[in-house]
């Protein structure tokens, strides 16, 4: 593609693929999506998944082209332990992951129920070494690497979860790395706390990579909303595995979210990976219906309010040029169904012209004046926009539009 911020789905920056900018990253050509929804998004207070629950996800999440889901604690849940056997036997072209102390028993678990890979928790700054875990690193030393090689040989694949990774200091970091690289397939650094700016993580993930070859997975917490910028930041610097869950569900403010991060490697920096993004909109849709947490309007990707107009300026954007002048990719690329059109204070003639067009109606331009002065009037009174109802009782009273219930049916 000679220009690849802009095709006919997407029209982004130009600088995001500057020369001499992308001669500093250090940018995979593809990404591993390892979806974490059912085990860290489920950590969010007030979400619970029982193994029917899962299996559903799951079998969605396979569809959308994950590469690794991890599916829960089969170290502590019979649920859990149920879901994983079932996905197995399901035989999804997703490799099941589980989620795993350090210890031989929960890693034995994991693999009774048939588990493909695990992805194993251990402590990675000096408070969380001596003062939650208990533990130091002389003894991490001692049980990791036998843990790791148990796992192995039981024929799974095994990540290493760095965990508060990104306030610890370098030496430890790369002490532990020292002690896993031999044995494990991949390095999860964890940004436990959402605490590292985009540069820093880039710094970070750079300075790791001087002295290992292993690759490198990515973790976010979203506690200062950077979690998409730190996932992407860290592929940037060489990440080649990205943690996520469907709508950044997670323990307190969330994780990484698997839409935001999907299109904006793919958008903004080229960055390809097995995700089907027309499956976005409606995966959302599932896990909000499945998790009871509901999809911000304003919600990146996903949002309802992302493909709808109510100002006259977007609705002259989009009237006067094309999708691509009013947005930055189209709702066909992630599967939104449609584009809506709302009236309120904020609209204008061509916000009325898009909804008029909507609702296959015409009515003389003169009379725009006075229907946008009581659209205008109306959604100040009720301090909202208008419903389609509203609108449409409103050209009836002004005798400009007979208002027939079958009419509004058919549009």
């Amino acid at each position: 593609m000679s220009q690849p911020w802009k095709s006919d789905m997407w029209f982004v920056s130009p600088f995001n693929y500057d020369e001499d900018l992308r001669k500093k990253l250090s940018m995979p050509k593809k990404v591993i999506f390892h979806d974490t929804t059912l085990r860290d998004g489920e950590q969010q207070s007030g979400i619970i998944f029982n193994k029917y629950d899962k299996m559903t996800i799951a079998k969605a999440l396979n569809r959308i082209g994950v590469d690794r889901i991890e599916v829960g604690i089969p170290g502590i849940s019979d649920d859990d332990r149920e879901a994983i056997r079932a996905l197995i036997a399901a035989s999804l072209d997703a490799k099941i992951y589980s989620w795993c102390r350090n210890n031989k028993s929960d890693i034995s678990i994991a693999k009774e129920c048939g588990s493909q890979g695990i992805m194993i928790e251990v402590p990675a700054s000096k408070q969380m070494i001596e003062k939650v875990y208990s533990t130091s690193i002389e003894e991490l030393e001692s049980i990791l690497p036998d843990n790791i090689q148990y796992a192995k040989s039981e024929g799974m694949e095994v990540s290493v979860l760095l965990v508060d990774a990104t306030r610890s200091d370098i030496e430890t970091i790369r002490k532990i790395i020292s002690i896993v690289e031999k044995y494990c397939d991949g390095i999860a650094i964890s940004d436990t706390f959402g605490s590292i700016t985009p540069l820093a993580m880039f710094n970070f993930i750079s300075k790791i990579k001087e002295f290992t070859k292993k690759p490198i997975e990515i973790h976010c917490h979203n506690d200062f909303g950077l979690a998409t910028a730190n996932t992407i930041t860290a592929v940037a610097a060489g990440a080649s595995c990205v943690h996520t869950t469907v709508i950044g569900i997670g323990e307190r403010a969330g994780n990484a979210s698997l839409g935001e991060v999907a299109v904006a490697l793919k958008l903004l920096m080229g960055v390809e990976s097995n995700i089907k993004l027309k499956e976005l909109y409606r995966i959302a849709q599932i896990i909000a219906q499945y998790s009871g947490i509901p999809i911000p309007p304003n919600k990146p990707i996903v949002g309802q309010n992302i493909f709808r107009i109510e100002s006259e300026q977007a609705a002259k954007w989009l009237i006067k040029g094309e999708p691509l002048m009013a947005y930055p990719f189209t709702k066909e690329l992630i599967g939104n169904p449609k584009l809506e059109i709302t009236l309120s204070k904020k609209s204008g003639p061509h916000t009325l012209q898009l909804k008029l067009n909507e609702l296959k109606i015409s009515i003389p331009e003169e009379k725009y004046s006075e229907v946008l002065s009581r659209i205008y009037q109306q959604s100040i009174e009720k301090k909202s926009a208008l419903t389609d109802e509203e609108f449409l009782e409103i050209l009836e009273t002004l005798g400009i539009y007979k208002y027939k219930v079958e009419d509004y049916m058919r549009a």
